[in-house]
Parts: C-alpha cells; structure tokens; sequence
C-alpha cells in the first residue's frame, strides 16, 4: 500500500466517528439538512416549463428561508405586511401543495419589508413534535404539527435588540432537545440554546460581535455533541450540553455568510473574498479544510487551504472524493477532498445563492435566476442536465406581495429581494459610508485615527490604509466608499423576485423557494 493510500485509509478510519446532528434522511427536516446538503434517494435530473413541474404554489408574503420536509408535510416561513407587520409559518402538502394550515402572529420588531434587510431568513427545523421557526424580528416560536402554537418567545425582549441594518440570517440547528440559535450583531452577541420543549434558555454563551449570516452545526463526536461556528475570521466549537467553548481557529477571514460542512472528520471552510481585497489575495486562503479528528496544542489542525478559491453566498458540498465550492459570480470550483488540490474551474452561468445538493452521484446547482445545473460528481466537469422554472423573457412577478420603501415601510412599485450579503448602501457624501466615518470622526481633523476607526473596519485597515499609516484620511475614506458603492451598485435592481433562495429534497421530490413562489419537481 502507498504511503498515500495508507494515509487515506487511517483518515477514513478517523471520519467514522463523526456525523452531523441531524444526518441525511428521506425527510429534510433543517437547513442544508443538518449541514451537508445531501439526500440518498433518487432525484429528477430534467424539467422545463412545460413538464416535469409537479405544482406551484404562490405563498404568503415573502421569505428567504429554505422549507422543511417531515413525512408528508412541508413547512415554510414567511413575513407579511410593508413593514413586516406579521410573522408566518406555512404548512402545505407535499404531494397537491395544497395548504394545511397556517400560524401567523405580529411581529415583536418591525421594520420595512424590502431588499435591505432579510425577510424570514432563518429556515426553519422541524422533528416528530413540532416545527421551530426563528425571525430576524427576535421572535422564536413551536408550532405542533396540527398548526397550534407550544411555545412562543420574543429574544430581543429578554436580551436586547439585535443592531444590524440588513437583519440576521442565520438558521437554528437542533442538538438533542435543545435548539441552537446563533445571534451574532453588532451589538452583544450570544450563542443559545432553548429548551424545545418549553422554550427555555438552557445556556447563553457570549460570542463576538459581527454581522453574519452564518449558521450553526452540531456534530456527533463518538456520542458527544458539539455545536461548531465558521465566522468573523475564527471557527469555533463549544460543548452543546453545556455552552462551553471547547476550542478555536483562527487566522480566517470573510467566513461570515456560508456555513460550514462537515464530511467524516474533516470540517470545510467556505469564505467570501474579504471587503476590499483584491482578487486573487490571501483572504481567498480561508476556504479550507480542518481535521476535527487531530489536535494539536488545543486546536484541530488545516488540512489544506484552497487557492484562488471562493464561497460567497451557497455553502460548500462534498460528494465523493470531490469538494465543491462556488463564487458570487458563478464560478464552480471542484477540489480533492482530502488534499485540496484543484480539479477545474468553470464558469455555470448563473449565479447560485442558495447550497446546492448532493444526490448519489449527482449535484444540483440551482441559480437565483431559475436556472438548475445538474452535474455529475467526479474530477471532470460533467454536465447531465439544464434546467429552467420559467421564461427568461418572462419571468413571473409576485402576485400578492409589494415591496416597501427602505425609508418609510410604504409600498413601492418595485417588487422582490435579495439575500443579506448583497444589500447595502454606498457613500454619498452627506450618509451612507461616508456618513458614517464622518461620524466617528470625533474632533473634526478629517482623518481617522486607529482610535476613531469603527470596529467593524479594523480587520479591513490594512486593505484600506494605503500609506500604511494606522488611520484614514479623506482619499483613503473616499476610495473605501467608492469601492464599496461600485461593489453594491445593482443590488437594488439584481435583487427583485423571482430570485431562488434555496432548495431541498424529499420523497424522489425537489422543492425550489423564490421569495414567494413555492415549485414542486417530481
């Protein structure tokens, strides 16, 4: 045997202990099905306008979140009213999507409903009691399979309010009988988990604070669950029975909007290319792979960092020996999984803001603007399938939702929205960024010293301080604003439904999300 085929076997040998929380089943009962985005059964590899589209559903106001699946029941989130008047959870058949029932509630924060902030981001997890939903209002609730109510929480209420202007985005993970809730902001930042039977804090762990979007995992580790957390430049994992901190990575960067997956023992990485770094740049180096299975002076080791390699929006998936990764312009990367060494590049022609799945040996990538790629795992770039939900030409338009305006939460005539990552204002002079480093400018001198910098741009400084000089004065200010308008500048008009936020597999079935349109492939 090879010295490399031994160190395979071992490493094989190592991943057996490890499983995520919640492991592939016929149902979809989580975000990215417990983490790894992967179903057994046998999917559809082709459909059109004309066939192969079981139903469609118009649903009720707008969400971003992806449904659930738990026997023959599909649950879904949803926010409705201009201001995001009302929290909703969904509940439809799987095979006519007719609706079940529904529970809708006020919302505890309101705030407009537009492409600015999220709107029912956090998906939902459902398990054999009830269905458990998070809002970016703070609002937590349980909703027993027949559509009453068990429990019902308000976070902001019993922690403060969340101080994020674009929102949270990040998804519960279930350990045991307890869900997992990460609530990272700009203002004090917490891990948590609630008692899913009566909605009590069983423990809060303190996190830094940041805006992000990703969610937490819980993996099993030879009988002992762990919660892990990729973002803010570190990966974390704390001990899901009691909330302590067991150990972290550091040295990342841009790793705050994909989530990570686990595959065996080894953990992978996804990382977008930091605010206001060149592409091609180190930060590229974040998307990586960690052993869970070896420590070394308290901390799991790399095993390798992708180059020139980036995960934007979709989080990574493995299939095979094969490691997928996928940038916010379209571009598929395909890695070995087990050294990182790259298999090809290609462009897919769409941009994929929601986690692709792996069936078998197949992978589905599923582009906002309704376009699905199926592709066939392995080393070769292999296209089995090209699929479309509608009309380019012709693209359907909400029926029943209206957008409202950033400003006052009065609707608008524009219609849609985007994810989180891709909202944002520029810097003109008198607010936005510039705005807002004027603000922190406290004696009025034009510059801003390390002192005055912002919190949330000093990890960026030194992309941004050109002269090396520890602070920023008025061209460096005006390039950062500049830079970060040009990045930001069709986020309005890129982001209107119909847009694919996700997508999920159950029953030989796969069910595909805009923010208001429901599609059933069979």
């Amino acid at each position: 045997m090879s010295k490399c085929s031994s160190w395979r076997l071992s490493l094989a040998i190592a991943m057996s202990g490890f499983c995520c929380g919640t492991e592939a089943t016929a149902d979809w009962p989580s975000f990215r099905n417990g983490g790894a985005s992967q179903i057994d059964s046998i999917l559809p590899t082709t459909w059109s306008t004309s066939q192969g589209i079981a139903w469609q559903r118009e649903l009720i106001g707008y969400g971003q979140s992806t449904p659930v699946v738990r026997g023959d029941k599909v649950y879904l989130s949803a926010v409705e009213g201009p201001m995001k008047d009302n929290c909703v959870i969904q509940c439809l058949d799987l095979k006519s999507g007719e609706e079940l029932w529904k529970f809708s509630f006020e919302s505890s924060n309101k705030a407009p409903s537009n492409y600015a902030a999220s709107r029912a981001a956090p998906t939902p997890i459902v398990d054999n009691d009830a269905v458990y939903s998070f809002f970016e209002s703070g609002d937590v609730v349980a909703i027993d399979h027949s559509g009453k109510k068990r429990w019902h929480r308000n976070l902001t209420a019993d922690y403060g309010k969340f101080e994020n202007g674009h929102g949270l985005g990040a998804s519960p993970a279930l350990a045991k009988d307890h869900l997992i809730l990460n609530i990272e902001h700009k203002g004090p930042s917490y891990l948590l988990a609630i008692d899913n039977k009566t909605g009590a804090t069983t423990w809060k762990t303190d996190r830094p604070s940041s805006s992000s979007w990703s969610s937490p995992i819980v993996v099993n580790t030879s009988g002992k669950q762990t919660v892990i957390v990729s973002s803010a430049g570190t990966v974390m994992a704390y001990d899901a029975t009691t909330g302590a901190q067991l150990w972290d990575v550091g040295g990342l960067d841009g790793n705050s909007v994909p989530s990570p997956t686990v595959h065996g023992s080894m953990l992978l990485v996804g990382a977008r290319l930091p605010e206001f770094a060149e592409e091609g740049s180190a930060g590229s180096q974040s998307n990586c792979c960690i052993n869970l299975s070896k420590m070394v002076e308290g901390k799991p080791e790399f095993l390798w960092r992708a180059e020139k390699v980036t995960s934007d929006y979709a989080s990574p998936v493995v299939s095979g020996d094969c490691a997928y990764y996928i940038s916010k312009a379209g571009i598929l990367y395909c890695l070995d999984v087990n050294s990182g060494k790259a298999h090809y590049s290609k462009r897919l022609g769409t941009q994929c803001w929601g986690t692709p799945i792996v069936s078998q040996d197949r992978i589905y990538f599923f582009g906002k603007d309704g376009k699905t790629l199926v592709l066939k795992s392995g080393s070769q770039y292999e296209v089995i399938a090209t699929n479309e939900l509608w009309d380019p030409a012709n693209p359907p338009k909400p029926e029943t939702y209206t957008e409202a305006t950033r400003e006052s939460g009065r609707p608008s005539n524009r219609r849609g929205g985007g994810p989180g990552e891709s909202r944002g204002g520029a810097g003109g002079p008198g607010g936005g960024m510039m705005g807002m480093l004027a603000a922190a400018d406290k004696n009025g001198d034009g510059i801003l010293s390390a002192e005055e910098i912002p919190a949330d741009f000093r990890p960026m400084l030194a992309r941004i301080d050109k002269n090396g000089d520890g602070s920023l004065d008025k061209d460096e200010m005006k390039a950062m604003a500049d830079s970060f308008a040009a990045r930001r500048a069709d986020s309005a008009t890129d982001a209107r439904d119909p847009i694919v936020y996700g997508a999920v597999a159950s029953d030989g079935k796969i069910l595909i999300r805009t923010g208001t349109r429901l599609y059933c492939i069979q």
